[in-house]
Order: structure tokens, then C-alpha cells, then sequence
């Protein structure tokens, strides 16, 4: 019997189990990940997610993040957060992280208590979201009561945004699902639901892909700014309002720089 040690964080609820694998080599299949994704008998996490060494001289660390189904996402903004913060923790002099993930390096660096990450290009081009056929990504044509046709991004891992005039009575669990796994996204997506509250402020409902309602999700909150600011409805550095707390989000040269907190919750181990 192995013992696996973790620790679970959060991002503004958006939870984690991270297992340190740079001085262990720790096999992870999908048993170990439905093992510990699991609510009612494992830690319980919307994602898990491995530090790793890596060989690229670009980079400190190396992660891997996976659903609690077993398949891959390319990024995760909340959990590259929660990862920074383990690092920032055994080293306080450092400033800067490099973190390699399957969408590209991430830089993360300290700001006061919170932690900022560059999550780099976005793209609005149809074949990189991707799209299963060409359409204006800027008015993809599904149909949502209350909500305007949506905008879908990649910004690693592709998202369609909604905006409405209230995110309130909006149904996840009868509509998630369905465009998550609409015909038009071959990669699935991630989905997101907003409110304009002013120009610099909006709130924000997301169903993440592989993994259903979500507290938080700094991608989504991303996608939802740099979505706003393309179709004129809000500045390019916007608070997202999210159930436990507030993302702040900056679109820089094309690029989505995301600060907020990371929280560990606690140290655990499970024995396999």
C-alpha cells in the first residue's frame, strides 16, 4: 500500500488536491484521481492537479491538471494560482514563477497577500477555439432566454460567454451540460454566464468543462473580461464578482493577467 501525501487549496472556492511530485515519483491514474476528486469519500476536489520537474530551462515547474473524470485541461488559472503559492511559501525571496502547463509557461508573480498570473494569448479565431465550423466567434448562435448570443475564446482551453441582465434564476445543471457539449465545440467548452454591473465590474456563473458548477474559475473570468471588452461592454481591467469573492482581471497586448487569492486549506494523505 502506497501513502500519496497532498494538499487541498482553494481559489475563491475553486478547489484543488495538488500532489508534489518533484521528489516522489507518484503514478496518477484515473483510480487515484476518482479516489481523491470524490466528495463523499475522498478529499473532494473540482480538479487535481500534480507539480512536477521539468527539463524546459524556460521554466521552474512543470503541472498537470486533471478532471475528476481522468481527462487532461490545458489551464487553470485558480489552481496555478493555489501552485504558486505552495512555491512562493518555500521560497520568500522569490518574486517570479515560471510554471509550464499543456497551454504554454504561466507567469505568476506575488502581489501584497494575492497572486497574479499572466494567462497569456487569447484568441478569438474559429479554428483555434476551435470551432466545428466557421462563424463569427463574437456572436456564436445559441440560443439562452435572457441572454445575447454568445462569444467564445481560447485562452488555453475554450470558453463561450453569455451576457444578460441578471445571472440570477440562470439554470447551470439544465443548460451546463448542453453547451458544454454543443456540436459546434469539438474540444467541449467551458461555460460562462455574466452580469454587467458597470463598466468595471461584473458577476459571473461558470460550468466548467469536465467537471460541472464551479465556485470560481480564473480562465472563465478571463474569457468573460476579454469577451466584455470585445464586444464594447466593459474596460479592459474589471473586478469579476464570483460567489466567494473577487477576481481582478487586466487585458494587456491581447493577454489576460488575473490576481487574486489562493488559500491552503489543509495538508492529507491517502493510501492506495
Amino acid at each position: 500500500m502506497q501513502k500519496i501525501e497532498f494538499t487541498k487549496m482553494h481559489g475563491l472556492g475553486n478547489d484543488f488536491v495538488i500532489i508534489d511530485r518533484r521528489t516522489k515519483d507518484i503514478e496518477i491514474n484515473d483510480d487515484l484521481i476518482q479516489k481523491l476528486s470524490n466528495r463523499r469519500t475522498g478529499a473532494g476536489c473540482d480538479q487535481l492537479i500534480t507539480i512536477n520537474n521539468t527539463n524546459n530551462k524556460n521554466a521552474d515547474i512543470r503541472i498537470d491538471i486533471f478532471n475528476p473524470s481522468g481527462d487532461k485541461a490545458e489551464a487553470c488559472g485558480n489552481g496555478t494560482r493555489c501552485v504558486a503559492k505552495i512555491l512562493f511559501n518555500e521560497n520568500n525571496e522569490k518574486e517570479t514563477l515560471l510554471i509550464l502547463s499543456d497551454a504554454g509557461i504561466l507567469i505568476a508573480k506575488k502581489v501584497g497577500a494575492d497572486i497574479s498570473v499572466n494567462m497569456g494569448k487569447i484568441t478569438t479565431s474559429w479554428k483555434k477555439i476551435p470551432l466545428s465550423e466557421e462563424m463569427d466567434p463574437l456572436n456564436i448562435p445559441i440560443k439562452v432566454d435572457g441572454f445575447e448570443k454568445g462569444v467564445s475564446v481560447n485562452i488555453g482551453n475554450p470558453h463561450i460567454v453569455f451576457f444578460g441582465k441578471s445571472i440570477e434564476n440562470i439554470d447551470l445543471n439544465a443548460i451546463g451540460s448542453k453547451i458544454e457539449n454543443h456540436k459546434f465545440f469539438p474540444n467541449k467548452t467551458n461555460v460562462e454566464f455574466v452580469e454587467i454591473i458597470n463598466s468595471n465590474k461584473i458577476k459571473m456563473k461558470v460550468w466548467e468543462r469536465g467537471v460541472g458548477i464551479t465556485l470560481a474559475c480564473g480562465s472563465g473570468a478571463c474569457a468573460a473580461v476579454y469577451a466584455g471588452w470585445k464586444k464594447n461592454l466593459i474596460e479592459k481591467n474589471t473586478e469579476v464578482q464570483l460567489e466567494k469573492g473577487s477576481l481582478n482581471i487586466n487585458i494587456v497586448d491581447e493577454e489576460a493577467i488575473m490576481t487574486g487569492p489562493a488559500e491552503i486549506s489543509y495538508n492529507g494523505y491517502i493510501q492506495i
